[in-house]
């Protein structure tokens, strides 16, 4: 999908070329150029606006504040000592390499990367999203830089991204596929839901990525988890009633003491 990136009058351009190039979209001045205006000229795909300390996405007639919402709330629990539902279901520690494979607006990346304190790569198919969730990593308030800096975001397709890693190359695996009932609520995921990708997962795909992992593969599902069911896998049990169940798959090949 095309999209312009452009600035606020306290943006800077360079990010602006910077996140078009890495991306594959477009920079292009404001010149004074309204947002209706810039919309028109992107005939009508989305325009990204970075300003200094904000950026929003314009798309289909709406305007997205960069954030990452409840995920900086998480990690403000983390840092107190409270344990983060997923990190105690994928039982990451400091030093875990984790693959997010479905990165979507960051929030599960960001909590990793709190909890292993090393990069995790995070890949999202969407290049509006990825130049989006980009571009909110770097204006997350002081609490939640060192995890922010942490994520390294690409733009891939991680049916063909786990297909070309090697076997047993991280310890963790992340998917979080996007819920066939709409389990989320905000406006960010409205948008997630308008860009990202419908695919479900499929049986082959969890099939590469426990053959990536040395430890296993953390699924995440709305409840009850009819997709964890129909992948074969069983809810992990929770004291709570989740608004988000999670499923284990073990890695083809369990490293030995993992």
């Amino acid at each position: 999908m095309r999209c312009l990136i452009t600035t606020a009058p306290s943006g800077s351009f360079e990010e602006a070329e910077e996140l078009a190039a890495r991306f594959g979209l477009t920079a292009a001045v404001r010149r004074g150029r309204t947002i209706p205006e810039l919309v028109a000229a992107a005939e009508n795909a989305p325009v990204l606006i970075l300003g200094e300390a904000r950026a929003d996405l314009v798309c289909r007639g709406r305007s997205y504040r960069a954030s990452l919402g409840m995920a900086f709330l998480r990690l403000v629990r983390a840092r107190k000592g409270e344990i983060d539902p997923l990190v105690k279901a994928a039982g990451l520690k400091a030093g875990d390499a984790v693959l997010d494979a479905t990165l979507g607006l960051a929030g599960d990346a960001l909590v990793a990367a709190e909890a292993t304190r090393t990069v995790v790569l995070g890949l999202e198919a969407s290049a509006v999203l990825a130049a989006f969730v980009t571009a909110a990593l770097r204006r997350i308030q002081a609490p939640g830089r060192v995890a922010a800096e942490l994520i390294d975001v690409r733009c891939a397709d991680h049916r063909v991204v786990l297909k070309e890693m090697p076997a047993s190359s991280v310890d963790v695996v992340l998917l979080d596929p996007m819920f066939r009932s709409a389990a989320e609520a905000g406006a960010l995921f409205e948008v997630v839901r308008q860009l990202g990708d419908p695919a479900p997962l499929t049986g082959e795909t969890l099939r590469e990525a426990r053959r990536v992992a040395r430890r296993g593969v953390l699924v995440k599902d709305a409840p009850p988890g009819m997709e964890l069911a129909r992948l074969g896998l069983k809810p992990l049990p929770s004291r709570r009633s989740p608004r988000i169940v999670f499923g284990w798959a073990e890695a083809e090949h369990p490293a030995t003491g993992a």
